[in-house]
Formats: structure tokens, C-alpha cells, sequence
């Protein structure tokens, strides 16, 4: 019996998939890169659209300029200001 993938991801899904952090994910989504819907309040993305962001993470790392979707902040580093 064939295995079926899935239609939609899930954001837990895709961090899972590809080990990034939520976000991260989201910040992808902002900046545009990650395609999504809404299925009522909750946010999906198709495999295809979760391929094409990992492409684009890989063809931009190669090309030398990797994504960096936000500096790192003191309260993110867990340093006290």
C-alpha cells in the first residue's frame, strides 16, 4: 500500500521537519519567503511551498549571503541589559 504525504504542514510540522525554531518560521513568513494559509486560525503550509523556502535558504547560502531573519538582541541571548 502506497504512503500518502500530506497536504498541508502544520508550523510545529514544518520546525520539526527542517529543525528550525517557530521563530524563525514566522519571521520567513513576514519577509515572504515561506508561502502559508489559514485553515481558521491556524497557519499551514503546502510541502511544495516548505521545499521551495529550504531551496531558496540553500541557494542563498551558497551564493554566499545567507538569511538571517533578525540580529540577535540582548533579551534573546538571555543577557541582562
Amino acid at each position: 500500500m502506497q504512503r500518502m504525504e500530506p497536504f498541508k504542514l502544520s508550523l510545529r510540522a514544518i520546525a520539526d521537519l527542517t529543525g528550525e525554531s517557530l521563530p524563525l518560521i514566522h519571521d520567513a513568513i513576514n519577509a515572504g519567503h515561506l508561502e502559508t494559509f489559514l485553515v481558521g486560525r491556524r497557519r499551514f503550509a503546502r510541502p511544495a511551498a516548505v521545499s521551495a523556502w529550504v531551496d531558496f535558504l540553500e541557494s542563498r547560502s551558497k551564493a554566499g549571503k545567507p538569511v538571517s531573519y533578525r540580529a540577535r538582541t540582548a533579551d534573546r541571548e538571555g543577557v541582562a541589559a
